[in-house]
């Protein structure tokens, strides 16, 4: 296989710190792809703590030991990756949906756990037109771990499916808890996705206004230059790598300046020309176009966190850049003879 360096510099990698693994599997056959894990006392009585219990995975066809993964409250109600599967198959069965299948992202040992579920009769088109479709797919995304590290959690993403790499999520496309039994109902997910996967969702309205709103690159560059870098929360790299590819039209690893102890701006960061962003004019034309960059950026990232964070962020983050500039209707293209 040649040499990649795109892939290279941002191939998901870790995850909290911890190294990871990806493999797809059936959702029929989800449950029994996944580790077991067993709640036990923290210690031998009487060199025991009470109050605290210890989280131990069993073996699995490739890891013939038991792993302890982490130690917890004495109030830490532990929720098995494999209920959470059954839940899930179970939901999407009912829906039509039971020949889906599922990507999923495990941390070493399995505590931390990502599944994700194209749902491909699902998809939306978003111009409303048989010549020129811009589609998007909504996936199914359940997060889980049984460290304490991230909290149960079942999202609707939406992708792009021109470049296969813009994935928007708004606050009502998901649900979200602490281990609490409460939670640990089948209904609760099974309503949320019966309602998230029969209806228009608001995310598809705002990016057809987007598509309507003109800017120019120096829009897009200034903003990046002052509020994405100085109050987004993004890493100076990730805004580099978004002022590079408005100035180009292409993304790369980023190498930051030498030799200078003040602020440098942005353009003074080498970022390579390693891979073309697909699906963008260039130069950028409207809001729509920045929205893909943000999520192309945010997609292309070594940690599971960062990409997680980063997706669910595109929202705000497009809607501070609104704040910046007056609107301007784009006029819609003309239609092509038949």
């Amino acid at each position: 296989m040649p040499f990649d360096q795109f892939e290279e510099a941002f191939r998901l990698s870790t995850w909290r710190s911890l190294p990871i693994t990806q493999f797809k599997v059936k959702v029929a056959d989800l449950r029994e792809a996944l580790p077991d894990f067993e709640l036990r006392p923290f210690g031998d009585p009487p060199n025991d703590n009470p109050r605290l219990r210890c989280i131990v995975r069993m073996p699995t066809p490739g890891d013939k030991f038991e792993r302890p993964v982490a130690v917890v409250s004495d109030q830490y109600d532990l929720l098995q990756h494999r209920v959470m599967a059954t839940w899930l198959a179970t939901n999407l069965t009912e829906a039509g949906l039971g020949e889906a299948e599922a990507d999923i992202t495990m941390s070493e040992f399995g505590e931390r756990l990502r599944i994700k579920v194209p749902l491909v009769e699902r998809t939306v088109d978003l111009n409303g037109d048989l010549f020129e479709r811009d589609e998007y797919q909504p996936e199914i995304e359940i997060t889980n771990s049984v460290d304490r590290s991230s909290a149960f959690n079942v999202v609707l993403r939406w992708r792009r499916l021109i470049c296969l790499n813009g994935m928007f999520t708004v606050e009502e496309d998901r649900i979200r808890s602490v281990h609490r039994m409460d939670l640990s109902r089948t209904q609760i997910v099974r309503e949320f996705m019966a309602d998230r996967v029969t209806r228009m969702p608001d995310v598809i309205a705002e990016l057809r206004r987007w598509k309507k709103q003109e800017i120019s690159q120096e829009d897009a560059q200034h903003w990046c230059e002052g509020w994405l870098r100085a109050k987004s929360g993004w890493t100076v790299e990730n805004c580099a790598r978004l002022w590079a590819i408005l100035e180009t039209g292409y993304d790369g690893l980023v190498t930051r300046p030498s030799g200078k102890l003040e602020k440098s701006p942005l353009s003074d960061y080498r970022v390579g020309q390693h891979r073309c962003v697909p699906g963008v004019p260039f130069p950028i034309e409207t809001a729509y176009d920045l929205a893909q960059l943000l999520t192309w950026i945010t997609s292309n990232q070594r940690t599971v966190e960062m990409q997680i964070e980063g997706t669910e962020d595109v929202p705000r983050l497009m809607t501070a850049f609104q704040k910046t500039k007056p609107k301007k209707v784009r006029a819609p293209a003309p239609r092509p003879a038949i």
